[in-house]
C-alpha cells in the first residue's frame, strides 16, 4: 500500500492518494482515515475498492495529521509518505503502539530534526517497555543534541527501568560510548537476577577494561544463559586463551543452534588465537560439524570463510597441523550436501 496526501488551502480539501502495489488480486478494504486538525479529531470511515483510490474531504484548517488506517488493523507493508512533522505529532496524539512505533522508526532517520529528537528523547520514557528498547537501540549518540538530552534518561533507565530487557537495552547503549564514569552503573548491574542485564554490564566492562572483565566473567561460569553466556563468550574470545578454552568449547557444544550461530563468531575468532594447537584443532572440527550439519541451510559459504580466517591466523603462528586441519575442513564442508 502507498500512501501519499495532497492540501489544497483554496478549495479546503485534502486529498488521500490510495494504491495496492502488489502483483495479482486487488483486495477491497475497509478501514478508517482519522484527520487531526484544529485541536480536533474526526473519523471517516472509508473502502478502498480499486487498486488505485482518491479519497477527499472536507477540512475547515490544513490537517496537523492524516491518519490512513486508525485503528491500524490492515494487514499490508505500508509506504506512508507523511513528512517528518507528521509523524512527529502522530507519536504524541495518536492513540496506538503502532502508531507510536510508525513514527518512533520515522523520526529514528531524521535524528538532526529537532521534532524527531523529541519523539526519540520521549519514547525513552514510553509506557511499553518494547518502544523503549525501539527508541534506545535506534538512538544516533554521535549527534550532541540527542546524547546530552538522552544521557540522563538511559542512566535512569539502566538503573531502574521495571522491565529488564529496557535495562539492558540502555547499558548496552551506554556501554559503546566507553565512560570510565559509567564503569560502577555496570558493576552494580552484575548483581541483577536477569541475565539480559548481568550480559549487557559484563559486555560494557568489557569494552572498558578487558582485564576486568575477563576475570568477573569466570565468576558467573556456573549460573549463565541467553545473553549473559553470550557476553563470556565474548569476553573470553576477545581477551581469553588457552585458560579459557575448555569453557568455550563446552558452551558452544551445549547450546542449540540458534546460540551456536550467535558465538560462532566468537569462538572463531579465538580458535585463531590460542596457544596450543591442540585446542586450534577442536575448534576447527567443531565449526566444520556446524558447516557440514546446516550447509542445507546456507551457511556453507559462511563457515568457509571463519575457517579461512583460522588458517590465516594459525599460518602466522607456525602452526602447520591446524592449517592442514583447516583445508580438510574446508574439502569436508565444501563437498556436503
Amino acid at each position: 500500500m502507498n500512501i501519499s496526501y495532497k492540501w489544497d488551502d483554496a478549495s479546503k480539501k485534502e486529498t488521500v492518494y490510495l494504491q495496492q502495489t502488489q502483483d495479482g488480486q486487488i483486495f477491497k478494504l475497509p478501514f478508517a482515515i482519522d484527520i487531526y486538525a484544529g485541536g480536533k479529531k474526526e473519523r471517516h470511515k472509508v473502502w478502498m475498492n480499486d487498486k488505485a483510490d482518491t479519497l477527499t474531504f472536507d477540512v475547515a484548517s490544513k490537517p496537523d495529521l492524516v491518519n490512513v488506517d486508525g485503528d491500524k488493523v490492515l494487514l499490508c507493508a505500508k509506504t506512508d509518505n507523511k513528512t517528518p512533522e507528521e509523524f512527529d505529532f502522530q507519536y504524541f496524539n495518536a492513540p496506538l503502539y503502532l502508531d507510536r512505533f510508525e513514527a518512533i522508526n520515522a523520526a529514528a532517520g531524521h535524528q538532526s530534526d529537532k521534532g524527531a529528537q523529541k519523539v526519540m528523547i520521549a519514547a525513552l520514557k514510553d509506557k511499553y517497555y518494547g518502544l523503549r528498547i525501539k527508541a534506545i537501540r535506534a538512538l544516533n549518540m554521535s549527534n550532541d543534541d540527542i546524547h546530552n538530552a538522552a544521557l540522563p534518561v538511559l542512566t535512569s533507565i539502566a538503573q531502574g527501568d521495571e522491565n529488564t530487557l529496557a535495562r539492558a537495552a540502555a547499558i548496552t547503549t551506554l556501554g559503546k560510548l566507553k565512560a570510565s564514569g559509567n564503569m560502577n552503573l555496570f558493576k552494580q548491574a552484575l548483581s541483577s537476577q536477569s541475565y539480559a542485564v548481568q550480559g549487557a554490564a559484563l559486555t560494557a566492562i568489557g569494552l572498558l577494561d578487558p582485564q576486568q572483565a575477563l576475570s568477573l566473567a569466570k565468576g558467573f561460569e556456573k549460573d549463565n544463559k541467553g545473553a549473559l553466556t553470550q557476553a563470556i563468550i565474548n569476553v573470553y574470545a576477545t581477551s581469553g586463551g588457552n585458560e579459557q578454552w575448555p569453557y568455550v568449547l563446552k558452551a558452544l557444544n551445549e547450546a542449540n543452534p540458534q546460540g551456536q550461530f550467535g558465538m560462532i563468531r566468537n569462538f572463531a575468532a579465538l580458535t585463531g588465537r590460542v596457544d596450543k594447537s591442540e585446542y586450534a584443532q577442536q575448534g576447527i572440527a567443531a565449526i566444520k560439524g556446524l558447516g557440514v550439519k546446516y550447509k542445507k541451510f546456507g551457511v556453507g559459504s559462511f563457515v568457509d570463510g571463519l575457517l579461512t580466517d583460522i588458517k590465516t591466523k594459525r599460518t602466522k603462528l607456525n602452526d602447520d597441523a591446524s592449517v592442514k586441519a583447516v583445508d580438510d575442513a574446508i574439502k569436508e564442508v565444501d563437498s556436503a550436501k
